[in-house]
């Protein structure tokens, strides 16, 4: 299976969820992982929505990764989510879940859906879990942002 994901060329062969150490997001809080999408095109979606046109950075990279299909998954049912969890700022609810599952270790990859494009999945990458050593970069290759995409 392929994921992918955008990262800064200092961090784009990084792969130990540091990242998520420094920030909180819509399905964590201040633990190690690594966001990803079934798509390169909703991965564009994600990175851009939470940025202004001045904040754009031209070092970019698309990391392209694969998994075996093999590797351990949970999906996360838009139906037993709360109501509003596809609202902006994202309950706190969402980060107790996926803190959860970080910390359980119960699987390598989490299955949540898309905010920004409800007819795709994201899916969460534990690199912590003993799997995580199977995750291979398959290519990482600078990325520009279309400026149709920001043009103001």
């Amino acid at each position: 299976m392929k994921l992918y994901r955008i990262a800064r060329e200092k961090y784009a062969t990084d792969l130990s969820g540091r990242g998520g150490l420094l920030t909180a997001a819509r399905w964590h809080d201040h633990l190690p992982v690594l966001y990803t999408s079934v798509q390169s095109s909703t991965c564009i979606l994600e990175e851009l929505v939470h940025l202004e046109a001045g904040e754009i950075h031209h070092d970019l990279q698309m990391i392209e990764m694969s998994v075996p299909d093999s590797v351990t998954h949970l999906i996360v049912d838009p139906q037993d989510l709360p109501q509003n969890w596809n609202t902006y700022p994202a309950s706190r609810s969402l980060a107790k879940i996926g803190n959860a599952w970080l910390t359980a270790k119960s699987s390598m990859l989490l299955y949540v859906p898309s905010v920004v494009d409800p007819f795709a999945q994201n899916v969460l990458i534990n690199p912590l879990h003993e799997e995580a050593r199977d995750l291979k970069i398959e290519s990482v290759t600078p990325f520009r942002f279309d400026e149709r995409l920001y043009k103001m």
